[in-house]
């Protein structure tokens, strides 16, 4: 009997509910600093309103995004294999200069794994959780802005503020629709379509 089998419906005890495990999910980075931590911390954040039991594993690869894919691709098999598979896979990549973007996207829907992607890059979805930014803008430039609201370098604050979410999904829908998956209008981000999944599988409604 395989591990995912014995996990079935395990019963997790937490205070006075009774909790279940439901979910597994791999998100594969291509930076191996800041996105893996925002994505632990915002899970800490829904986690602690959940009414169900999630498993998030963020995995910073370093890498461009056809390697991004690659390896998750390379960690959902071995997990598979151990029987206790992923339940859902997630690449979180950048636009920046990548050649390997349109391969990347064409081998992850033949994978069936999801892709987030910003532009420029990730930075952009960290500053819709502060104001609005529907012009096009630069890597530096969104640097810049979020060092103004005290954020820098590759470490995310625990004074960031993860719970304005919703707000920086209203932000983001205000920006030009993407047409072309590979190449995303700037600025874009479909990242919040990753974190409604999050907050979809922690079984809340936000």
């Amino acid at each position: 009997m395989s591990r995912r089998q014995l996990r079935g419906t395990q019963r997790i005890s937490k205070s006075k509910n009774t909790r279940y495990e439901h979910t597994k999910i791999l998100i594969a980075t291509e930076g191996v600093n800041t996105e893996p931590q925002y994505f632990e911390k915002f899970t800490a954040l829904v986690r602690a309103k959940a009414v169900r039991v999630v498993s998030v594993k963020p995995v910073g690869v370093g890498r461009d995004p056809l390697s991004v894919v690659n390896e998750a691709k390379r960690l959902r098999d071995l997990e598979k294999r151990s029987g206790d598979p992923y339940d859902a896979v997630w690449c979180v990549v950048d636009v920046d200069e990548h050649a390997s973007l349109e391969r990347a996207c064409i081998e992850a829907g033949r994978l069936s794994i999801e892709i987030a992607i910003s532009s420029p890059c990730f930075e952009i979805w960290l500053l819709w959780h502060f104001e609005n930014r529907t012009s096009w803008v630069d890597a530096n430039t969104l640097s810049k802005l979020l060092q103004k609201r005290g954020i820098s370098g590759k470490n995310m604050s625990d004074r960031f503020p993860y719970g304005n979410y919703p707000e920086a999904i209203a932000r983001s829908s205000k920006c030009e629709s993407i047409k072309v998956k590979h190449a995303p209008p700037n600025p874009h981000s479909s990242v919040p379509r990753l974190i409604s999944a999050l907050v979809k599988a922690h079984g809340q409604n936000g």
